[in-house]
């Protein structure tokens, strides 16, 4: 059954692990490509800890054992990116057709389009946040493998530190756009998962992502519902229509469910080399 993209659909999730997390936001990219659901904004948290990776990023960055130790779970992602560390944050995603987004369908325009809906919920909430300009990161790619080291075109800031990170993928002529609103950066945890150079994981690493990345706890202790109204309320606005709280259908979960099984919790996946990943990608941010 065809949905208008008059309403939009709200879920609010409770925190669930990065395998299902990932599954659902996948069904719900196909869901909309197929015309069988409606563009879904979906709020949720990760338990346990989570680092996930980029579609292209190599597993080696991974300290499994760090990882291991710190109960920090392991997944990559159907986006591209960098490595995020899911703890103390909420996780937005939006699936939609391309086509909600007219003559800003293309990636950095969508981008910016989204972005905005995200900025104006936060700041409907009291927080300052800002749009990092297009001349945003190096001119030579020297970022390292943490998404939260530098902003990228249109990221969401806080103080001119990144508050949001986000990744997109395209199928079928929609769109899945998902990232991280950090509450509470977890420095120490993410520089002990990763397998980094002695400086990058010592001291001069962790200052250098103290003064790049913020947290909303910064502003104000913000309850995740609350932001998730928020975040409704302002994707409304910004696309003119009405987003009304809903549920996964059926069919949604036991897609999700199969994803989960076969592609999420699957080693083949999680630690598929770059060079497998390479050949097999949609567009990604």
């Amino acid at each position: 059954m065809t949905k208008t993209t008059e309403t939009w659909r709200l879920l609010v999730d409770e925190p669930a692990s990065g395998a299902w997390n990932m599954a659902v936001d996948e069904a719900l990219l196909d869901a909309v490509a197929a015309g069988r659901s409606q563009p879904t904004l979906r709020c949720y948290g990760w338990t346990p800890a989570c680092l996930s990776l980029g579609y292209f990023q190599s597993f080696e960055i991974v300290d499994v054992e760090g990882c291991r130790a710190r109960g920090v779970d392991i997944v990559r992602r159907p986006t591209g990116g960098r490595a995020i560390l899911h703890d103390r944050e909420l996780t937005y995603s939006v699936a939609l057709p391309a086509s909600v987004l007219g003559h800003e369908a293309g990636i950095v325009p969508s981008y910016h389009r989204l972005s905005l809906a995200l900025q104006a919920g936060l700041v409907f909430l009291g927080v300052p946040a800002t749009l990092a300009p297009v001349a945003a990161g190096p001119a030579v790619d020297d970022r390292g493998p943490i998404c939260f080291d530098r902003p990228s075109a249109h990221e969401i800031l806080l103080g001119g530190r990144k508050l949001v990170g986000s990744a997109q993928v395209r199928r079928a002529g929609a769109l899945l756009q998902h990232g991280s609103i950090v509450i509470e950066p977890q420095i120490d945890t993410i520089l002990g998962c990763l397998r980094l150079n002695p400086e990058a994981r010592g001291e001069v690493g962790r200052r250098r992502l103290e003064t790049a990345v913020a947290g909303l706890a910064e502003v104000d202790d913000l309850d995740p519902a609350r932001l998730a109204g928020s975040l409704a309320a302002a994707f409304g606005r910004q696309f003119g229509v009405s987003v009304t709280a809903g549920r996964l259908r059926p069919d949604e979960l036991a897609a999700a469910g199969d994803l989960r099984r076969s592609k999420y919790e699957s080693a083949a996946w999680t630690k598929q080399p770059w060079s497998e990943v390479a050949g097999k990608t949609t567009r990604t941010r």
